[in-house]
């Protein structure tokens, strides 16, 4: 497996970890919105499918993979613009400024996962660089 898609799991990973804290956080509190608990969930089973298709190396699943993580990237923004009314306050803001880096930071992802190390990895056309690691 390549080092970046090690880092790609890693930051998955965190990304997983940190929407169900703010998902505990929204059930917690009685008055939460239902789209930025919908935004969470998606965020974190969209991550979470990600590792799996990453990790099983499950070729079938790779363009619904680009696809779904389009479907989130838009809804995380949709929830930046819905979170914008909390500017103001810390938490407001520290919640956007999360929320701007998990979107900056899927368009990245989708990106990577056309890249050619990538793709050669997954597909496994690459078995000599493979076998010397």
């Amino acid at each position: 497996m390549p080092k970046s898609t090690k880092i790609v799991l890693l930051i998955n990973t965190v990304i997983i970890l940190i929407a169900l804290w703010l998902l505990y956080r929204l059930y917690v509190q009685s008055s939460s919105e239902m789209l930025i608990a919908l935004a969470h969930w998606t965020l974190l089973g969209g991550m979470l499918v990600s590792n799996l298709i990453i990790v099983f190396k499950a070729k079938p699943l790779w363009k619904f993979m680009r696809a779904m993580l389009y479907v989130v990237t838009l809804l995380q923004a949709l929830n930046l613009m819905i979170i914008a009314k909390d500017f103001l306050t810390l938490s407001g803001f520290l919640a956007m400024v999360y929320t701007l880096l998990v979107v900056v930071y899927l368009i990245g992802f989708r990106g990577y996962l056309n890249s050619h190390v990538f793709f050669e990895w997954f597909i496994g056309k690459d078995q000599k660089s493979e076998n010397n690691e």
